[in-house]
């Protein structure tokens, strides 16, 4: 299994071993939360509060990421030699809503949060955004004194006193030297009490039994968050549906039906700071058919349907790996998101800008570019048009995969293996 990790790992280059862990950071995590501002045409950062908690669980060895898949970057800096100590792309909800409608004109907040390894010393960290067009635009610059900022620690008291506890679903390994996925339910009230943990065990099988993660168990740790809400069921507003829940997700997020989100950004990483965990899987008890993924964010899938395997590894494939969309006869309420004449940071998808620096190396000789949807194609590796919601100019590596259609466990050999590339990221070997 290391074998396989480490041949498939494409991004290990000796720059990104440059910082020693031990020279920056103790054993425990820093999170920055704050509100993400803005529309179309302007946004701003502001910070709300530092908070801290035992323990660091994330990479201490590609302390600087080696792939700016998501929108946002954040940047930390020894204060003292600016040399650079850390960095973490993700992208968020906020830069999904700007290409809305709504977002033309209409300036929203929403509330994000970054993780990081906590310094010794103080640091200078940067918050930066791109377009999708790739231009970079800085949003905030500040400093963190570990030694003088006020921290508050997590999880509070609140918390606490909800009686959550943590469930182990599958363990391969030490927290630190493992992918921890964290399951946190919402709509399951105490009479879900047996259900809820049903469908945590039976969501860790759907993982679990999925390749790459399959054979790469040892790397993979699953736990689950177990927790009640007041009421059964998630809020719609499009039904008048309305209920009390521990994380108070709803559908038609950004006004996109089967949207299913959680805006409760802090309270959601606060309640999962009560396990270790690098990346957060919501699990909504509700038969309507929904879900979404955000890159270093978060996932959330619907508990009850015929596609529950399918819809957890795919919006994991987006969570973890940065993985696109490759479908493009679906309704999405994003527009825009591909430019004419750019290519697109995911991995899984081109406009053939710059082809050499994506699966081309996968492709055979003698199969053409772009490659022809026949049955001559159907098992090659090649370059299918249509993905990215637009079926011209966006093109991805297969006819079929899981982050194109409904089928489970179908993941093509670019999106398996830059999935094997995350589970190496976080397993410290």
């Amino acid at each position: 299994m290391r074998a396989l990790l480490s041949g498939l790992l494409l991004f290990c280059t000796v720059g990104l071993f440059a910082q020693n862990f031990d020279d920056y950071f103790s054993q425990r995590t820093l999170r920055i939360d704050y509100l993400h501002i803005g529309n179309k045409h302007q946004e701003a950062v502001e910070i709300s509060a530092y908070k801290t908690r035992e323990g660091w669980t994330g990479t201490r060895q590609f302390l600087i990421e080696p792939n700016r898949y998501g929108d946002v970057l954040f940047e930390a800096f020894d204060s003292l030699t600016m040399i650079p100590i850390y960095s973490r792309s993700y992208s968020c909800l906020f830069n999904e809503y700007r290409t809305t409608v709504e977002g033309e004109t209409i300036v929203d907040t929403f509330e994000e949060c970054i993780n990081m390894p906590m310094p010794k010393q103080t640091i200078l960290y940067r918050f930066s955004s791109f377009d999708r067009y790739k231009k970079k635009t800085q949003l905030y610059e500040g400093y963190f004194n570990p030694k003088h900022e006020l921290m508050s620690s997590t999880p509070s008291k609140p918390y606490q006193m909800m009686d959550l506890q943590v469930m182990d679903l599958h363990i391969g390994g030490k927290a630190e030297d493992c992918l921890d996925i964290l399951f946190i339910p919402d709509g399951y009230s105490k009479d879900d009490k047996e259900l809820m943990k049903s469908d945590m065990r039976r969501f860790c099988s759907y993982i679990m039994n999925c390749s790459p993660y399959k054979e790469l168990a040892e790397h993979v740790n699953i736990r689950a968050i177990k927790g009640y809400s007041e009421e059964s069921g998630i809020t719609n507003p499009n039904t008048n549906t309305f209920r009390k829940t521990l994380l108070n997700s709803s559908f038609n997020t950004i006004n996109l039906d089967r949207y299913l989100m959680c805006l409760h950004v802090w309270k959601l990483n606060d309640i999962a700071d009560l396990a270790p965990h690098d990346v957060i899987v919501i699990i909504a008890n509700t038969a309507k058919y929904g879900g979404g993924g955000i890159f270093n964010f978060y996932c959330t899938v619907n508990n009850i349907g015929t596609h529950s395997d399918y819809v957890i590894v795919h919006e994991l494939g987006h969570l973890l790996g940065g993985l696109a969309d490759e479908y493009y006869t679906s309704e999405v309420s994003v527009r825009d998101y591909y430019p004419e004449g750019v290519e697109p940071v995911e991995p899984n998808l081109t406009t053939l800008v710059d082809f050499d620096n994506k699966w081309k190396r996968l492709v055979s000789s003698d199969t053409p570019i772009p490659t022809p949807a026949t049955p001559a194609y159907r098992e090659t590796t090649g370059v299918f048009e249509g993905g990215g919601y637009v079926a011209k100019g966006v093109f991805r590596p297969c006819q079929k995969c899981t982050m194109k259609d409904l089928l489970y466990n179908h993941f093509c050999p670019v999106c398996k293996q830059t999935l094997i590339e995350v589970i190496k990221y976080y397993t410290n070997d």
